[in-house]
């Protein structure tokens, strides 16, 4: 194999493909990146048998061929190399050499034959969705998903369509559910499971991209195509929760506040929490009041009284903080509505104008 490429050009494809690379005693080949290099393109691939990625840069080829290159080193020189726009790749007796016009340097590489293939959908079901409202519906919720895999069907992102031209993203730890819907039709959208990381790792490659991505998936499996990117996940096996059934139908009262003087009472209030991030709100339907309180022994007290719109009855309930401020900031509407269905009951929190999103608390018993 011997091209010339632009640096830039790899060294963006390499940094995404070094992080979905794997450590894996078994197969160790799994910790490399694979150049392959034919016609007017490399690609570079990268998998962990879990996430795969394939990403194809324009190149100049005098000679094809294949190599795999420790994913780690790889990345760090690139990241670290400077002067010119363009690199030459060459390979020799299984070693990868790297030359530019003030640099030279050689990698022990590996043969290609064993780097695992990545599989390919025999689908026809592709779903194209603008890139900023699929990572828009993804990052209002993956905040929500259990960070253990002991029940992997709470550790992913639940993702459908439905006949209401709707497409809903749903997660929840089983303390807290969040719910998006994105106005966009595909008659046909799962129901599908997207795990935490594969979400973590969409964001991470496809956000600020402008256009669509085109969306293929199975049973098994979800593929996303971008441009020159191809990325590949496992899906979860698994059964989400029927979450409708424990969304609140009736409410006893109902508060709409600022959701910036919200956020920055909440700010105060953590300096004063407890050890279980405790928050105890109080709603006062006589004197227009919303009350948030927090203690500890060891920093003090902070009462904060928020000015608010109340509707129904009285009540006084504890909270995790923590819970309630994560979904502020992705609530696209100045007021928010805190919607209590009673003590010890869940807590459903909307924006004031915009009523695509929801999220749902449950109480501490303290």
């Amino acid at each position: 194999m011997k091209i010339l490429c632009f640096k830039k050009d790899l060294k963006e494809a390499v940094s995404i493909c070094e992080r979905i690379s794997g450590k894996n005693l078994n197969l160790p080949i799994l910790g490399n990146i694979m150049l392959d290099a034919e016609g007017k393109d490399l690609k570079i691939t990268s998998t962990n048998l879990e996430l795969g990625v394939e990403i194809i840069i324009p190149a100049k080829i005098e000679n094809k061929g294949k190599i795999t290159v420790p994913a780690g080193i790889f990345n760090s020189f690139l990241s670290n190399l400077s002067g010119s726009d363009q690199i030459n790749l060459e390979v020799q007796n299984n070693n990868l050499i790297i030359s530019t016009n003030n640099n030279s340097t050689l990698i022990k590489s590996q043969s290609a034959d064993d780097f695992p293939n990545l599989p390919k959908l025999k689908v026809n079901n592709i779903f194209s969705i603008p890139v900023i409202d699929f990572i828009s519906g993804l990052k209002m919720v993956v905040y929500s998903c259990a960070t253990s895999t002991i029940k992997p069907e709470i550790s992913s992102v639940y993702l459908y369509s439905s006949k209401t031209n709707m497409v809903t993203f749903t997660a929840t730890d089983s303390f807290r559910l969040a719910e998006k819907k994105i106005n966009y039709f595909f008659d046909g959208l799962g129901p599908i499971l997207v795990p935490f990381k594969t979400v973590v790792e969409i964001i991470r490659i496809f956000e600020g991209k402008d256009g669509k991505i085109d969306i293929l998936f199975d049973k098994n499996q979800i593929n996303i195509k971008k441009d020159n990117i191809i990325f590949i996940s496992r899906l979860t096996d698994g059964i989400f929760p029927d979450y409708n059934q424990i969304i609140p139908k009736k409410f006893t009262a109902d508060v709409i506040i600022n959701k910036e003087f919200f956020i920055n009472s909440l700010k105060i209030s953590s300096l004063f929490s407890g050890k279980l991030n405790e928050l105890n709100m109080a709603v006062n339907s006589e004197d227009g009041f919303f009350t948030i309180k927090t203690s500890n022994n060891e920093s003090g007290e902070n009462i904060a009284k928020i000015p608010a719109k109340i509707t129904g009855e009285s009540v006084k309930i504890t909270f995790n903080h923590k819970y309630i401020y994560d979904c502020l900031p992705n609530i696209n509407s100045e007021e928010i509505i805190l919607r209590f269905s009673g003590e010890g009951k869940p807590l459903l929190i909307t924006g004031a104008q915009d009523n695509t999103f929801q999220y749902l608390v449950m109480p501490m018993s303290v």
